[in-house]
């Protein structure tokens, strides 16, 4: 496939940055290039591994803007992402879109690599989840220029892209490992530097002690919190370094949602809660300078999210509301008033918004059928027009057909599910059936995580149930905090019983309205979807087969989990190692039940987490049940890796359509698996 003259002079403005090897095995990630085909074809796991990203995928409200607009309105920046499975890494550019759709989008740096963003507990050992680090760039006050964080031989650096010149460079020197920054002014910038880990360096010498720092399933060392942060400011120009004052400290204190001006003053929003429960109602708090707090109370200000902004003497926030809130809403209040008119409602997913006009609102959008994709939302007409649409290829592959239920758990809490069906389905034919937990707004791609193909699974014969968790079921209205919430909803295993209710509930109903075969049900899981999983294995007759990637919940869990996390589970209610309590788990390990385990478990488990899996396929193993187990390196409870996910992908359908079709993968890299499958389907006679 050719270039455009376009894209080769995109690369000709990069090439002091990239080698020409390195721009050639990423030229896809330009999605401007090539002719897209005229007949529909057959999506593949590749085509899914290989969509382009902007940002962390399935989250509508990230930590920190994915996008930014400059200062005069006229350009967006933000990062572009793209998986290569072949040679296991990303393809990152940096680019800025005109928000008038005048000229082409601007690629102003490319290269780097894929950063990971921490993630950890309060008072547990801080590890990462497997999620994509959120790039935030930051404009100059003239628009000229803008900077953002790019990974270089793992360290985190601070890079500046002119808008004029069309090429970037580092401001930061590799020495220093970059953790946050702030734009000051036309000429400086502030960085926050990650700090050193605080373990002793002779400790290695002397053995650790085993405390809370260790997590034994995910490392034979101490986990150690961070140092002190350290900060340093930049003259963007020459590049003299110096410690930032107290002032440019200060800008990295949290300010809430926003910090815009209303009335001819700086006003600053966040959010309270109106009781003293953690799942109490909330409201939004408008603070500006030299006047007293106002609060909207009125029940359109529970449930907002994302950022808040100003409009002339209104603010606008975003909020969800409908059945078990699936639906986005954008609602504008005037401060002092209990005037609230929703101005624009979808079910779409709506993330990052941000103000560009006075009525305008650029978002990143997500459909159950199209991948993440920039808008402007007229919020005086509701109209929507597309800026840019990064993966315009994935409109010519065949996918399922969506249908959005209600649905309602034995508690009565309200949830939701979208149904994909076959993309060869014919009215009155029985399809086997694949449920994919826990979220399904917006993109259907593979449910919480990534890790299970829906479009795959409906492009090869099955059904798929996408659920929505319920919200917890252990009254937890007055819930204190995190524990308390989960102590109330361990009791009888009450909230594993609400979620487990809402997928037989959706199961129940495809099969009574003649799509799903009723043998031929399986079920999937991450996370909290792995514990329903595990549940539903000792608990529920509907399932035929089961894949999970963490698991599992077992007596001996407050060895694997290390002490900081076992005190955690203490107080939550689980027993403890030494606690004689066969009743409690008669429900939920597979460890004590596996003789009554009811269906076959794959078992795809990261190297950072598959130890705590172990003991529960060994035990399924000697109880004849079928089991395999595949353990992913470098890898942590999200899988990062763009030839582990594609492998992920691949080994999910070849299971189930083992398992629930009767049909052997035709690939040869699978007949060792394929043959230890079939000795678990057909055990030799004795």
């Amino acid at each position: 496939m050719r270039f455009s003259s376009i894209v080769t002079a995109v690369l000709a403005l990069v090439a002091p940055l990239t080698s020409a090897h390195a721009a050639d095995a990423c030229r896809g990630l330009d999605w401007r290039q090539g002719l897209q085909p005229i007949a529909k074809r057959t999506l593949t796991a590749g085509d899914l591994v290989r969509l382009r990203d902007i940002g962390p995928t399935g989250d509508d409200n990230p930590p920190s803007h994915i996008m930014a607009i400059s200062p005069d309105g006229k350009w967006l920046a933000f990062q572009l992402r793209q998986a290569d499975p072949d040679a296991n890494r990303y393809c990152l550019a940096m680019i800025i879109q005109p928000l008038d759709n005048r000229e082409s989008a601007r690629f102003v740096d490319t290269g780097g690599d894929f950063a990971l963003a921490p993630d950890g507990v309060p008072t547990v050992p801080v590890t990462a989840i497997g999620i994509a680090a959120v790039v935030t760039p930051r404009w100059s006050p003239d628009s000229t220029w803008f900077a953002f964080l790019k990974r270089v031989d793992g360290v985190n650096q601070v890079w500046r892209a002119a808008l004029v010149a069309g090429q970037s460079r580092a401001v930061t020197p590799k020495n220093l490992n970059v953790e946050d920054f702030r734009v000051v002014g036309a000429g400086r910038i502030v960085v926050r530097l990650t700090g050193v880990a605080a373990t002793p360096n002779d400790e290695s010498l002397v053995g650790y002690h085993y405390d809370e720092r260790f997590v034994p399933m995910r490392s034979s060392i101490p986990i150690v919190p961070k140092a002190v942060a350290r900060y340093v400011s930049f003259d963007v120009a020459t590049g003299v370094q110096r410690d930032a004052d107290s002032a440019e400290v200060a800008l990295f204190e949290p300010r809430g949602t926003s910090d815009d001006s209303l009335f001819g003053q700086r006003c600053n929003f966040s959010r309270s809660a109106r009781g003293s429960g953690l799942l109490s109602p909330t409201q939004i708090d408008m603070r500006c300078r030299g006047a007293p707090t106002i609060s909207c109370r009125a029940e359109a200000c529970e449930n907002s999210y994302g950022p808040v902004w100003t409009a002339g003497k209104d603010v606008r926030f975003l909020r969800r509301e409908g059945w078990a809130r699936m639906t986005s809403a954008i609602y504008q209040w005037t401060p002092g008033t209990d005037r609230l008119q929703r101005l624009y409602a979808t079910d779409d997913v709506l993330a990052d918004c941000q103000p560009a006009r006075s009525d305008e609102l650029i978002c990143l959008r997500e459909t159950s059928l199209r991948p993440r994709h920039l808008v402007a939302i007229d919020l005086t007409r509701g109209h929507v027009r597309e800026i840019l649409n990064p993966n315009p290829e994935f409109e010519h592959l065949a996918l399922g057909g969506v249908e959005r239920i209600k649905l309602k758990s034995s508690f009565g809490i309200p949830a939701f599910a979208d149904v994909v069906l076959p993309t060869d389905y014919r009215p009155g034919q029985r399809y086997p059936l694949v449920v994919v937990q826990y979220q399904t707004r917006g993109f259907l791609r593979g449910g919480i995580g990534d890790e299970f193909p829906i479009q795959l699974f409906a492009n090869n014969g099955f059904a798929v149930l996408s659920i929505q968790r319920p919200a917890p079921a252990g009254g937890v209205e007055d819930a204190t905090d995190a524990i308390d919430i989960d102590r109330r909803n361990l009791v009888g295993f009450a909230d594993r019983r609400n979620v487990l209710s809402v997928i037989e509930t959706g199961v129940d109903t495809l099969i009574a309205r003649g799509i799903v075969d009723p043998v031929s049900v399986g079920i999937t899981g991450l996370s909290d979807g792995s514990s329903t999983v595990q549940f539903a294995s000792l608990n529920s007759s509907k399932f035929a087969a089961g894949i999970v990637s963490g698991c599992c919940w077992e007596p001996a869990q407050d060895a694997w989990v290390g002490p900081a996390f076992a005190k955690r589970f203490d107080a939550i209610g689980w027993p403890n190692l030494i606690a004689n309590a066969p009743s409690f788990w008669a429900r939920m390990s597979l460890i004590a039940n596996a003789e009554h385990v009811r269906f076959p478990l794959l078992f795809q488990a990261a190297d950072d987490e598959f130890r705590a899996a172990v003991e529960s396929v060994t035990a399924l193993r000697e109880a004849g049940k079928p089991a395999d187990l595949f353990v992913f390196p470098d890898e942590y409870h999200i899988k990062w890796q763009p030839a582990h996910r594609l492998a992920v992908y691949e080994r999910d359908l070849d299971w189930f359509m083992f398992w629930l079709r009767d049909l052997e993968p035709s690939d040869p890299r699978r007949r060792a698996e394929v043959k230890r499958w079939m000795m678990m389907k057909s055990p030799p006679l004795h």
